[in-house]
């Protein structure tokens, strides 16, 4: 009887010691609710959510300063997938935006009818069971059409464009603008970036060269077509060192810079169009 009334306090100490440990795990934010369909707002546990196994998506409204990269990073996931499961062709955000964010690397599916896990194996080039495991799944059938999934892995690729000019300054921006010649109020098509003459061009894009000559007030121009719609234009060149038809890469030099057609001094006057209408390249342009 007396040992039980010497063991009886460490038995009640080590009870407690459970008792706070299992509360602690307990109060951890449940995320179950949250698995692949729920789309709630949350103030999320980061930390805990990049530990997780399971992917979970969730709401995220953009604040001040905060962009792209820095959201991605908080989750636990990387800019493409952010962009892919948004289908944002701009990587600029603004405050107040509403976006949806996931834990992982990859891809959300929305599943569509009579879709097969072979269709979506096939379309994504992953294996069966890739895709079983990260969701969870023993079988496809436990899904129905509108239901989304996780795809890891997988990257969306958008048309980011590279700066044309290295060192430049901007002297001229997208929108309305007095006309440097002509003294009128005109729409510009693009960006001015100044630097000095002969200064190497490069494409912005990988994409094929569709134009190699002079127009109206570009003066010596190159026109590039890239994927998805995209095509960029280069004006005021002194010269050109690719020709029409050709294949070139993303920072590949095709032209010098100069100040030809209606220009006042060395400048490229560089354009970026999505199905051949004027988009504002500082919206695309990355490093």
């Amino acid at each position: 009887m007396k040992l039980f009334y010497k063991i009886l306090p460490v038995v009640l100490l080590l009870s407690a010691i459970i008792t706070l440990n299992l509360t602690a795990v307990l109060e951890k934010p449940s995320y179950d609710e949250l698995l692949i369909t729920s789309l709630k707002p949350q103030h999320p546990d980061y930390e805990y959510l990049r530990q997780l196994d399971e992917p979970v998506i969730l709401n995220h409204t953009v604040k001040k300063n905060e962009d792209i990269k820095s959201i991605a990073k908080k989750y636990g996931t990387d800019v493409s997938t952010v962009r892919g499961i948004n289908n944002l062709e701009s990587v600029i955000l603004k405050p107040e935006q509403k976006i949806f964010v996931i834990n992982k690397k990859g891809h959300i599916h929305t599943i569509k009818n009579n879709e097969t896990i072979e269709t979506l194996a096939k379309k994504y080039k992953v294996s069966n069971e890739t895709i079983l495991l990260a969701n969870g799944l023993e079988d496809f059938e436990e899904c129905a059409a509108g239901d989304k999934i996780f795809i890891p892995g997988v990257k969306i690729h958008f048309a980011d464009f590279l700066w044309p000019v290295l060192n430049c300054r901007i002297t001229s921006r997208f929108g309305l603008r007095r006309h440097p010649i002509f003294r009128d109020r005109r729409f510009h098509e693009g960006l001015d970036l100044a630097r000095c003459y002969g200064a190497p061009i490069r494409a912005s894009s990988d994409g094929k060269v569709i134009f190699v000559g002079r127009q109206t007030g570009y003066g010596k121009l190159v026109i590039i077509k890239h994927k998805n719609g995209f095509s960029t234009k280069y004006g005021h060149l002194r010269s050109y060192l690719v020709k029409k038809g050709q294949y070139v890469k993303a920072g590949q030099i095709i032209a010098k810079m100069g100040s030809t057609g209606y220009s006042t001094g060395p400048h490229l006057h560089f354009e970026v169009r999505k199905y051949n209408r004027p988009v504002n390249p500082l919206k695309y342009l990355g490093k």
